[in-house]
């Protein structure tokens, strides 16, 4: 009986139960991070700009808390295929965006992760902007690790970047705002910055970080510069004795006459796109110009550009295109949103406007397209208390310059005049494009000296914010 039982006992279990018992889930992956810090750029060199030229202006300078406030930021991740953002490949696509908000830090709260720029002093170190993106969360499947992977960092910016699209697209955008507010004084917030370099980025070297629910891994990237698309003219009143009596800066010049400064405005204010990423190029005329992205400007052993900053419009500044700018040329200036008045004692120097990127061709004529500043006020020719005329006079803005000393201011019927000796001539932009003109993330800081009879002369410095400090000007 009992040989007969099991076999049937035997034959009831169903083997298939097996597949229908639960599933063990696998154990959870660890959980992935980057953490990503922006400084808003502060120069590596204190070069001067003027007249030496070159990627960096006369010194560094720090900016005011709203010019370096960074509230998110757009990261774009993209295959390093070793020529970066200047590729010619239509394969080279996004791989991974991700946008953050961000809060500033000190140095003394970078994580033991975090690295500065490579062969940055630490001066600069002392004057960086920080931001951090703290801890993100990286989607498990969307960048491989162990693989260097170029970033791209926009910041205050909303135009859209999606995964896919080309590089070669990418670094064509353009944006018409480049700040929040006016613009005129100080009423600009929210600049729109962008990356100074092409940074490349590993997921590498974890660092582990222990909470009580979870143990993550954190990428830390190493120190990623950005820039501001717009640029700061200041009028610095150094030289000027201010006379309350006469509402405006009084400038003594040679044989007693007085210039007495009641306003100053910026003309040529541009007001078309720029481009998101700064490109130069090597020449305007070479059939084999090239453009590279995120380039240095440079000079050559005479101090003269060997390469040029090209914004969306450039090349079309051939005098026969006109195109719209916010404050416009004209032989005499009325009352205009731009115009700052020197009726009150002003703490110097004084932030006049923030201006787009304006770069000219060497044939491109200087009162059509370049950015200047024009200067207003009462001219005595006998000293004050005798009859006084309106004067105003005007001064293209120089980007690097022929000569570290000054330059003379124009009446309006001199400014289709050529200048002589080291003055370029005003006609047009000549065979050096790159002395007059406005570039990204560079302060203008323009200041008068009285200097002959009847002549305005006008300093010009530029610092990289980064500060252009223009030679002085002359009346």
């Amino acid at each position: 009986m009992a040989l007969i039982v099991l076999p049937a006992v035997t034959s009831c279990y169903d083997y298939g139960q097996e597949e229908n018992l639960p599933e063990v889930p696998p154990a959870p992956a660890t959980p992935k991070y980057i953490n990503v810090t922006v400084s808003v750029s502060a120069s590596e060199n204190a070069f001067t700009r003027a007249p030496k030229g070159g990627e960096y202006g006369d010194k560094t300078e720090e900016g005011i808390d709203r010019e370096n406030e960074v509230k998110n930021v757009t990261l774009i991740f993209y295959d390093d295929n070793n020529d970066g953002i200047n590729t010619t490949s239509d394969d080279v696509k996004v791989k991974y965006v991700k946008r953050c908000l961000m809060r500033k830090m000190t140095d003394s709260d970078l994580p033991a992760g975090h690295n500065h720029k490579q062969d940055e002093s630490t001066t600069v170190q002392g004057q960086e902007v920080l931001y951090t993106t703290g801890n993100q969360r990286l989607d498990d499947s969307a960048l491989e690790l162990e693989k260097p992977y170029k970033l791209l960092v926009l910041a205050n910016s909303y135009v859209e970047v999606n995964v896919g699209e080309k590089i070669k697209d990418v670094r064509d955008k353009v944006t018409n705002t480049v700040y929040t507010g006016s613009g005129v004084g100080e009423d600009a917030t929210d600049f729109v910055m962008s990356s100074e370099a092409d940074a490349t980025v590993t997921l590498s070297n974890p660092t582990p970080e222990v909470t009580s629910s979870q143990i993550s891994l954190v990428y830390y990237f190493p120190c990623i510069h950005i820039e501001r698309l717009a640029a700061r003219i200041d009028f610095d009143t150094t030289g000027g004795t201010y006379d309350q009596d006469l509402g405006g800066y009084k400038y003594t010049i040679t044989g007693g006459d007085i210039f007495v400064l009641t306003s100053v405005t910026p003309f040529n204010l541009y007001a078309e796109n720029e481009y998101l990423f700064k490109r130069v190029q090597n020449n305007w005329t070479d059939a084999t110009t090239t453009t590279t992205y995120l380039g240095d400007e440079t000079v050559d052993n005479n101090n003269v550009a060997n390469n040029y900053v090209v914004d969306p419009k450039t090349s079309l500044k051939n005098n026969s295109n006109t195109f719209y700018y916010f404050s416009s040329i004209a032989s005499d200036f009325g009352s205009n949103i731009y115009t700052h008045s020197m009726a009150t004692s002003q703490t110097s120097p004084v932030i006049v406007c923030y201006a787009k990127e304006n770069t000219l061709m060497p044939e491109s004529q200087l009162k059509k397209y370049a950015t200047g500043i024009a200067f207003t006020g009462e001219y005595y020719p006998s000293g004050i208390g005798g009859s006084h005329v309106t004067r105003t006079y005007y001064h293209y803005i120089r980007h690097q310059g022929e000569q570290n000393d000054s330059y003379e201011a124009k009446l309006w019927d001199e400014l289709d005049k050529a200048g002589t000796g080291a003055n370029q001539p005003d006609v047009s932009a000549a065979d050096v494009p790159m002395n007059i003109g406005i570039v990204r993330n560079n302060i203008y800081r323009i200041s008068l000296k009285s200097e002959g009879e009847g002549t305005l002369k006008v300093v010009v410095k530029e610092t990289k914010w980064r500060h252009v400090d223009n030679p002085t000007i002359y009346i």
